[in-house]
This record gives C-alpha cells, sequence and structure tokens, in this order.
C-alpha cells in the first residue's frame, strides 16, 4: 500500500499544489477570537471547547512526500490569556493558558504529559531547576492563586496515570510518590539499600544516583523501571543498567556498561514493561551501539536503529509497542515495533525491506529545492495510537516546507499510518527552552507547547498554547465507533 502511494504522490502534490495557492499566511478573520474572554466549554466534556458542527481535520496528502501543500503561518495579534480562538490555518480552537515568566510559563518536555490524570493540575518548569504544580481551572494557570506545590528534592517527575495528587520522582537512589496537595512524600524504594545495588555503591562510592537521563519513563503501570548508575568519576559516565521491578521488589537485571558502550542518551521501559530500551548513539560500542532493546535480565540486546535521535515511545493502533523516532540515515520519521524482528538501516539512504520498520513522515532536507525543511522537531506518543510530532524554527530560517511551523498529528497504524495537520506553532526558537517539545496528553484531549508569538527570540520569555481536541477527533482520523 505505501508503494502504491508512493506512485501516485507526484500527480496528486502537482493537482493539489495547483488547487491551493502559496500564499503569505492562510489568513485569520476577526470572528476567530472569542472576545468574551470566555471558552466555549461543551457541558460535561472535560478540557474540549465547541467545535462547529462539520469540523475536520486536514489531512496531509501524502506524508512521504516532501511538496505537499505549504500553509504558511499568518500573522495574527498576540493573543489573550484565557481567551479562545481558531487557529489561522486549520480552524482548531487554541487557548493561551500560562503568562511568559521566563521559562515558568512552559511545561518540560514532549515526552511526558504535563497534565495530571484529571487535567485539574499542570507541571511547569522553574528556573530553579525545581517545579511547579498548579491547578488548571482558571487562567493563567501560573497564577500565584493557582499554585498547589513547588517540588523540592524530586527530578524527573512523572504523574501517577490513576492518582490525580500523585507525582513520581527521583531523589538520588530512591524513588519517590509525593502527595502534592497534602505534601506528603513516600518512599517507594530506595536502592542504596538493595542487596543488588549496595554492594556496587560501597565499592564505587563516587556513584551517586539512578537517573532514566530526563527522557525515559517506567511502564505504563508503574511496575517496571529502567535506570542508570552514574558516578563523578571517569567523566560522570554510566557505569551500571538496572531494570527493577516494583511489584516483586528485585533487581531482575544489572549490567556493567564497559567504558566504550558508555554514549548513551537515555534509558527506560516499553509502555507495556516487554523490554528495556537503551539510547545508545552510534560512537558507542559492544552490546549499546546504536538504539537498543533488552529483555528485563539484561541478557540479551537487540540494536534497532543506527542511533538515537529524537523519539517517543508508544503504542501503536493495534495496541503494540513501537518507538517512533527520526531516521537520520534516510531523513524519515520511522514506527519500530520493538520486536527482535526489526532491524537498523545502517547505510545513508539504506532500503526499508525487510527491516519491519514503517516510515510515517517525510524529513525533506535537501537545501536546494525551494521545499527545503528548515525545522528541527519532537515527538510526543502519550496518547495509545498516535503520535504528535512538533517542529521549531531558528530566527531567519525560511518557511518552506509544509511541515515548518505545524503541529501534527499522526495515526499510528502499521497497515497505513495517517498524518493530519493540527495548527501553526507561533513560535521562533533561538534558545533551547524556546523549542516547541509540543506534547500530546495521555487521553488525547489536548495538546500543548511552548510560544513566543515569535517576539524577542533568545530571551526565553515563553508562554503556553492549548489546543483541544474535538470530541469526535478519534472518528476524524479514522477510527471507527467499535475500535
Amino acid at each position: 500500500m505505501r508503494n502504491k502511494r508512493q506512485f501516485f504522490s507526484p500527480l496528486v502534490t502537482i493537482l493539489l499544489m495547483a488547487a491551493i495557492p502559496f500564499y503569505n499566511g492562510c489568513g485569520v478573520r476577526e470572528s476567530d477570537y472569542n472576545n468574551s474572554g470566555a471558552e466555549r466549554k461543551i457541558p460535561g466534556l472535560r478540557g474540549s471547547v465547541d467545535y462547529p458542527p462539520g469540523f475536520a481535520f486536514v489531512e496531509v496528502p501524502d506524508p512521504l512526500s516532501g511538496e505537499n501543500p505549504p500553509y504558511p503561518e499568518p500573522t495574527m495579534p498576540v493573543p489573550e490569556v484565557g481567551v479562545t480562538f481558531e487557529d489561522g490555518c486549520f480552524s482548531t480552537l487554541l487557548t493561551r493558558v500560562t503568562e511568559a515568566d521566563g521559562i515558568g510559563g512552559r511545561h518540560e518536555y514532549s515526552r511526558v504529559d504535563p497534565f495530571n490524570a484529571d487535567a485539574s493540575m499542570i507541571l511547569l518548569v522553574r528556573d530553579d531547576g525545581d517545579y511547579a504544580v498548579y491547578r488548571t481551572g482558571s487562567y493563567p494557570y501560573n497564577d500565584a492563586g493557582n499554585l498547589v506545590a513547588v517540588t523540592s528534592g524530586i527530578a524527573e517527575p512523572r504523574w501517577d496515570r490513576d492518582d490525580p495528587e500523585s507525582l513520581w520522582g527521583l531523589n538520588g537512589f530512591e524513588i519517590v510518590r509525593d502527595n502534592v496537595v497534602s505534601g506528603e512524600r513516600v518512599v517507594v524504594k530506595d536502592f542504596s539499600a538493595d542487596p543488588a545495588i549496595a554492594p556496587i555503591l560501597a565499592s564505587e562510592p563516587d556513584i551517586y544516583g539512578v537517573t532514566m537521563n530526563y527522557e525515559g519513563e517506567a511502564s505504563q503501570d508503574l511496575r517496571y523501571w529502567a535506570f542508570i548508575l552514574r558516578g563523578e568519576e571517569d567523566d560522570y559516565r554510566p557505569r551500571y543498567i538496572l531494570c527493577w521491578d516494583r511489584v516483586e521488589d528485585e533487581v531482575l537485571g544489572l549490567y556493567e556498561v564497559q567504558p566504550g558502550e558508555s554514549d548513551i542518551d537515555w534509558v527506560g521501559m516499553s509502555p507495556l514493561g516487554t523490554c528495556v530500551l537503551i539510547g545508545g548513539m552510534e560512537y558507542s560500542e559492544g552490546n549499546l551501539v546504536g538504539l537498543t532493546i533488552a529483555d528485563r535480565r539484561l541478557r540479551e540486546f537487540h540494536r534497532i536503529d543506527y542511533t538515537t535521535s529524537h523519539a517517543d515511545v508508544g503504542l501503536d493502533a493495534d495496541g503494540n509497542e513501537v518507538v517512533v523516532m527520526q531516521n537520520n540515515r534516510t531523513d524519515y520519521i520511522d514506527m519500530l515495533p520493538l520486536s527482535p524482528n526489526t532491524k537498523p538501516i545502517l547505510e545513508a539512504g539504506g532500503d526499508y525491506e525487510g527491516t519491519g520498520r514503517i516510515p510515517i513522515l517525510r524529513l525533506f532536507y535537501d537545501g536546494g529545492s525551494p521545499h527545503d525543511f528548515s525545522s528541527g522537531l519532537h515527538v510526543s506518543c502519550n496518547a495509545e495510537g498516535y503520535c504528535l510530532v512538533s517542529t521549531h524554527i531558528e530566527p531567519g530560517a525560511p518557511e518552506r516546507n509544509w511541515l515548518d511551523r505545524c503541529n501534527v498529528l499522526v495515526r499510528l497504524d502499521p497497515r497505513e499510518p495517517r498524518v493530519f495537520y493540527l495548527s501553526k506553532t507561533y513560535n521562533t526558537t533561538a534558545e533551547y527552552w524556546e523549542e516547541t517539545h509540543g506534547a500530546i496528553s495521555n487521553d488525547g484531549s489536548r495538546i500543548v507547547w511552548a510560544c513566543n508569538w515569535n517576539r524577542d527570540a533568545g530571551s526565553q520569555e515563553v508562554f503556553l498554547l492549548r489546543l483541544d481536541m474535538p470530541r469526535d477527533w478519534r472518528e476524524l482520523t479514522g477510527v471507527s465507533g467499535d475500535q
């Protein structure tokens, strides 16, 4: 099916490009703004707003082509906080939900849902390295009156998927669970007292804690966890990788990382806890070259990609574990089953046949083309069966490709992935915290990203934009009612 789509894509693209003119901005109407300042709520539907009858997403005609119809970002007035307005190109409903306060008006990263289980609270970053929890019942979220708690001694925080008041994280060698309302902390696990880990710490006292390197996650049920043990000596390199079973309170696997294997971007568990993911780089050695999956005992290792790039783990439309990642050998974003049958593409421009991996979206890096892709990207696969791809662009870089300055939603159907435009980003990135880091919520009902409205790039003064999805967003992206 994909080969057939690629064969017809040039003709489809030519016809669509002729039908949809390339002009300076998609345009915005005065009526696109709700001037009352009140969000148009649907009664009983949490986190959604009222889309007009007949609303439909704009589907990307051929995601595997670099020359889909472009929708240049329009010039629009800076939105007021709490006022819902239509995206200037795709008519999705956006709301600015925070005030700019340095980086304190934004979430942390694309791979983590910043909202708690019932979306009543949100986790935002602070410039002192801690995090702030705010209620989301009024705007701006980061108003002092909405502040619930400021975290202390917790790294890599993750909301509990069921308990809206529970925040999990790391503190040295401990896994902790904080009740953000009462302030109560429970130490779930102290690895410094674990019989498998304590002897290592006694013989290597410079090891100072456990980490997933900020990008990894536990299994969705929080049973299985994977960590790096890192020491201060030897240039802070990873010394060990471990896998722990919370139910049995057992370190299932412990792997000593050799010096040549130390180029590791992150570690974490697959969503269902079937395997450990190790984000090795291409210049690593031994068992940990490129993105690698391992069994929970850390005895069997299998390389599934040339290197580790921007990625997220998730579940495809059939409920299978996958990682969605930029492929720097082919300049596509690929969906890779977390399976020993998945093979890496090691050569530039290599063939997909027999690899088990599925290209879902082309990144058209071609400096000589008028459709050259000029952006960086992040991936968020928190909602089952879907991933969000958000892009960010530097000052002065031309917006030429269909994906530039865009958020797009990918339905992770292994038979035929589909991609839908969601919105423009209204953002220009000169510093790290100005990257959009678009994140989709676990239930898929909302998307947030960092935004400076293309003003003062480099100042890191950003706020958060929220896109609320329609009530029937899954049906609008091809899911039948019985799925």
